[in-house]
């Protein structure tokens, strides 16, 4: 790269000193253009993992609901406790496998501030639905998960999720 660079520079010095005009570079690709692709490219992804998703519940006669902002739910035990609310304080108990069956996490406890997660938001958005006590799946698409970088170590880049968790006070022992 550094090589181009120099050459560039070089060529456009050569140009300069025998009056000839500079060289332009036109890019085939505007900002625009580009940003068009990065959309589209998304939203093929996005729709493919949907498919995945929709087939994958099929498959297993889930009685899933669709949240508006993507995440599945399916509270297959309701908890006799209250419904989690925005900023309760709460944890969960839960394993996590990849949709095409990998068992990513066997038991994962954490508690957090309902509302305040930074990663897997769609878990956030999913407990919110949810009651203390619950039972429940969520699948998440890897926009709503952890994307299109996994998260550094067990989980893959652009990786659905399934998500089977129980809902606990923060003060409850498992």
């Amino acid at each position: 790269m550094k090589k181009n660079i120099n050459i560039f520079i070089l060529c456009l010095l050569l140009a300069s000193c025998h009056g000839d005009p500079p060289i332009v570079v036109t890019p085939t690709n505007t900002g625009s253009d580009l940003n068009e692709n990065l959309i589209n490219a998304n939203r093929t992804i996005a729709q493919a993992e949907e498919t995945s998703i929709d087939q994958y519940v099929a498959r297993r006669k889930w009685p899933m609901q669709k949240l508006p902002e993507g995440a599945r739910i399916w509270e297959y035990e309701v908890g006799a406790g209250d419904e989690v609310r925005y900023e309760d304080s709460l944890c969960v108990d839960y394993s996590v496998e990849a949709i095409n069956g990998k068992t990513i996490y066997d038991t994962v406890s954490e508690c957090f501030v309902a509302g305040r997660r930074q990663q897997m938001i769609g878990l956030d958005q999913a407990v919110l639905r949810l009651h203390y006590g619950s039972r429940a799946r969520v699948i998440l698409p890897s926009a709503l998960a952890y994307g299109i970088g996994g998260d550094g170590d067990r989980i893959p880049q652009s990786t659905i999720l399934i998500i089977d968790l129980t809902i606990r006070n923060n003060n409850t022992t498992k």
